[in-house]
């Protein structure tokens, strides 16, 4: 069978993890479309972990990376730095430069203000955080296109990275995130507040604040029901311990059951839950930066409270559009108290959902993504050609 063939090839490097959402999406437009060829690199397919004594069969094997990324990076178009791999920055620009190759990179975290100043894995001023640092700059200025998903959390890391971006190449393509369910659940319908937060254990979340809330709405004697739903990890069991030690055990569930992945998460929330949590984090980070938690709540039109923030105003009326409170236990038990009695102030959540559902869009996504390709491709010459297939 004959083919013509007038195709740009994208090289796109990095690991995929099953909540990477964004990678997910990207690939699936891609593989859609015919303007395209793709491969992906996938350095962590080459680590594994050896024994000491066997340094030399981790030496081949990091080898074997290398000689992939050539040999894809010599064929490839465009090179396109999956999200969450900026770890990888310095390979893909080495190689880029070899063959003189544009660079898209889609950031969607910093290695520094993640891996350091929020979950505190290394101190700061160490060799490791440097390295995050020298990472995360070299994504920031040294990529032809910038793909993030807010202006807001760019200009923090400008401060926080001592750097600068400019602003020429970045394309903001938000998160795309959402459920078109619709809640079920009449407000308060048995009387009670049903409360619901689900995400991960990091201090970005909050969860101790929120913790520490529900203990004050059990003295005020409010009657609730609160589901928080994490990940099965070490920290689960300690916060099993925290429930435990604040006696709330029969107001407060900590479950790992349901999720997003499978969608059981989703039709629990439209069926059962009054009130969604956002994030209450102390940390810098949660000032700045959109959580993904939030969009899947007021996409499912899910009355929600989350922490006042300054990366709220870039996409939101906060005022408005959703409730906020400062990220205190104190000022998120107040808020739910006032919430619940229905002296909160009135917000048209079935406009907030119409809001997001096109703001936080796939279609949106891709539509940034497509734009950026489109530019990033422009200027080469691809000639037409036929190649025969036998199958």
């Amino acid at each position: 069978m004959l083919a013509p063939i007038n195709q740009a090839k994208i090289l796109l490097c990095g690991d995929i993890s099953r909540v990477d959402r964004r990678s997910q999406a990207l690939i699936e437009l891609l593989c859609k479309s015919n303007k395209y060829f793709i491969s992906q690199l996938c350095p962590s397919f080459y680590w594994v972990n050896f024994d000491a004594r066997l340094s030399l069969i981790k030496y081949i094997l990091s080898r074997l990376y290398w000689i992939e990324l050539l040999i894809k990076a010599a064929f490839a178009d465009v090179i396109y730095l999956l999200p969450m791999n900026a770890i990888f920055i310095k390979s893909t620009i080495f190689a880029a430069k070899l063959f003189r190759k544009k660079i898209v990179v889609e950031m969607y975290i910093s290695l520094y203000d993640t891996e350091v100043r929020d979950r505190k894995r290394a101190s700061d001023g160490s060799k490791l955080a440097r390295s995050y640092i020298e990472k995360d700059i070299l994504a920031l200025k040294k990529s032809d296109y910038l793909i993030h998903s807010s202006n807001q959390e760019l200009t923090y890391w400008e401060k926080i990275l001592n750097t600068d971006i400019d602003r020429k190449k970045v394309y903001i393509a938000p998160l795309c995130n959402v459920s078109f369910l619709l809640p079920k659940r009449s407000w308060m319908q048995d009387g009670t507040l049903n409360i619901c937060w689900w995400g991960t254990f990091i201090p970005l979340h909050g969860l101790d604040n929120i913790l520490l809330a529900t203990k004050i709405l059990q003295e005020r004697k409010l009657r609730f029901t609160c589901n928080l739903f994490g990940v099965d990890n070490k920290a689960f069991s300690d916060y099993v311990a925290k429930i435990q030690s604040y006696h709330l055990e029969s107001l407060v569930f900590l479950r790992k059951d349901l999720n997003f992945t499978n969608g059981s998460l989703p039709n629990y929330l439209a069926n059962r839950c009054d009130l969604a949590l956002g994030i209450f984090g102390n940390t810098d980070k949660a000032y700045h930066a959109i959580p993904n938690k939030l969009i899947e709540a007021l996409s499912l039109g899910l009355p929600t409270l989350t922490m006042h923030s300054p990366a709220l105003r870039e996409f939101f009326n906060p005022e408005t559009e959703l409730w906020t409170c400062e990220p205190s236990p104190e000022a998120i038990a107040e808020s739910i108290l006032a919430i619940a009695s229905g002296e909160a102030y009135s917000v048209d959540w079935k406009q907030t959902r119409e809001k997001v559902l096109k703001t936080f869009s796939l279609a949106r996504y891709t539509e940034v993504v497509t734009e950026v390709l489109a530019k990033a491709t422009d200027n080469l010459s691809h000639k037409q050609f036929t190649r025969s297939i036998y199958l």
